[in-house]
């Protein structure tokens, strides 16, 4: 089994989709599998188990609160800059918005458009705390949350976030490549996982030896 170099990877995209078109869909391909990463992180340390929650917390339960909010905020912000203008002000930005003009099939452009569009409404709540709380500290939200209250935000709403975003770069792969990518299913053999394992182990063995003779 051989590993391709991202340098690989990328000259793969420019050869099937064009100089312009696969620098672009390369870079967002990067930031999509991080993203992916992060959140699968995230979901190992607090997802659905809550025996790992309590395990956190009785290790060191300030640091991993300071984890979980950075992770999360990590996250909406990934999924901002992924669905972000063309544009701000004169600056150019990279985002999936990007890709609909680069293409020249009309069908297809219309059809990437539509999964854009799609992906813009879905992360509409992630680029709200972005702008209000992450990135800037909005005025009004800070001076009185009753009266201008953040959307709220759950796992649910990130997973089906993560599903648009994956749609659309997945149609272009589908389309000039003839494959996807399972971004989701990312395989870690040293991240959060490995902790949990190391940190049951290593109480265990404090647990045993405060009750020995």
């Amino acid at each position: 089994m051989t590993t391709r170099s991202m340098d690989e990877i990328r000259a793969e995209y420019i050869s099937s989709m064009g100089e312009e078109l696969g620098a672009s869909f390369y870079e967002l391909y990067r930031k999509l599998v991080e993203l992916h990463i992060l959140w699968q992180q995230y979901r190992q340390l607090f997802g659905d188990d809550t025996g790992t929650v309590h395990l956190l917390n009785r290790t060191a339960g300030l640091f991993f609160k300071i984890v979980q909010d950075e992770l999360w905020d990590s996250v909406l912000l990934g999924v901002s800059r992924m669905t972000d203008p063309q544009a701000t002000g004169k600056k150019r930005n990279l985002t999936i918005q990007s890709l609909p003009p680069l293409i020249t099939d009309l069908v297809l452009r219309t059809e990437l458009q539509s999964l854009c569009d799609k992906a813009l409404d879905s992360a509409e709540f992630a680029r709200e705390h972005r702008n209000k709380r992450i990135a800037h500290q909005d005025h009004n939200y800070l001076s009185n949350r009753g009266s201008d209250p953040l959307s709220g935000i759950s796992r649910a709403l990130v997973e089906q976030m993560l599903a648009e975003l994956r749609a659309v770069l997945n149609r272009l792969e589908q389309h000039f490549r003839d494959s996807t990518v399972m971004y989701e299913d990312f395989v870690d053999e040293s991240g959060a996982r490995l902790l949990v394992h190391k940190l049951r182990k290593l109480e265990r063995l404090q647990n045993g030896a405060a009750s020995a003779p």
